[in-house]
């Protein structure tokens, strides 16, 4: 517990508050967000998503080490696609390598145009987008033993076929230089934010998570500090201010609901003005209208409802020159 001292009384704080600095980089709803990483990664995204932020989230699906979530960004800045010899057959189902599992299919060639066309979107996305957002969850590697193929989802292949290694802070840093400068070349203005997931990879042992999340700070500020990106600190706000159980899910590794609100609003305070802060409210507002699920559908109180949310849908529409959301 500290003693701080408010005017003429004394305040038991209770926490470590963290308290990112005003970024002189503001985001707003004209710009363009090309996220990529971890589930955290997923997570804010949908937040950006629902708060009326134009979105491209993890183009090959979710992926947790920095090397993948690279190659991912740097085959996405080139539109380097795929080609069959590429896939593999794992069980009923093609695959990626270089994907997750949600990218797969019975049929080979739907599996290739699922991740082809994804990564073309990708690309044209990424060529007027204005920030890139990467979210590292950890430094550990998975490759293959025959080849040496890295792994951004290992697709529960069995252990004996994976070697295991921990990147090195200047592999890390690297890595990202090399993303940064693919992605200037496609986009000069292109801004980066680079974030550490702040779920815990316990089944990599509790030390090697440490000496994990360790080489990605490292990695992160060297990064930052040779192309004045900017970091975000949502692993220390879950690690030092939100480090209670309670600000835990049920399996005590991954953030609640509510400390990855708590998260987005310090997120909010960072990069958002004051006009954008409103309007994410309006689009919370209007979330939170068509989320509703009524008793009676057909109630004239429902349908009155309704008109409400679209109205407000239009003036947004309006607001931002978009042709639609939320459809």
């Amino acid at each position: 517990m500290r003693i701080v001292a408010n005017s003429n009384k004394v305040v038991m704080k209770f926490f470590t508050e963290v308290n990112p600095q005003p970024s002189q980089i503001k985001i707003t709803h004209g710009d363009k967000l090309l996220l990529a990483g971890s589930c955290f990664t997923e997570n804010i995204g949908r937040r950006f998503e629902r708060s009326g932020f134009e979105v491209c989230i993890n183009p090959f699906g979710i992926a947790y080490n920095p090397l993948s979530i690279c190659d991912c960004i740097k085959r996405v800045a080139k539109e380097e696609l795929f080609v069959e010899e590429e896939l593999v057959k794992i069980g009923e189902y093609w695959k990626s390598y270089s994907h997750h599992g949600d990218f797969r299919s019975e049929n080979r060639k739907e599996c290739l145009q699922m991740i082809n066309t994804a990564l073309s979107n990708a690309h044209s996305f990424l060529s007027d987008a204005r920030f890139v957002i990467l979210t590292l969850g950890t430094a550990w590697i998975y490759s293959l033993k025959e080849n040496g193929k890295l792994l951004a989802n290992c697709h529960k292949l069995p252990s004996q076929l994976i070697d295991r290694s921990l990147c090195s802070v200047e592999r890390v840093a690297c890595s990202l230089e090399e993303t940064f400068e693919t992605c200037r070349s496609l986009n000069p203005s292109v801004q980066f934010i680079l974030t550490i997931s702040p779920i815990r990879h316990w089944r990599e042992g509790f030390r090697d998570n440490m000496l994990s999340k360790s080489v990605l700070h490292l990695a992160t500020e060297t990064f930052c500090r040779k192309t004045s990106s900017i970091y975000f600190p949502s692993y220390e706000i879950m690690m030092d201010e939100l480090r209670d159980y309670r600000f835990y899910a049920d399996d005590m590794l991954h953030p609640s609901e509510k400390a990855e609100t708590y998260i987005w609003e310090k997120f909010q305070q960072t990069f958002f003005s004051q006009e954008t802060t409103g309007l994410v409210s309006e689009f919370e507002k209007l979330y939170s209208m068509l989320s509703h699920r009524p008793f009676n559908p057909q109630s004239e109180q429902y349908k009155q409802h309704l008109q409400k949310a679209e109205k407000l849908k239009q003036e947004l529409n309006e607001r931002l020159g978009r042709k639609k959301i939320y459809d």
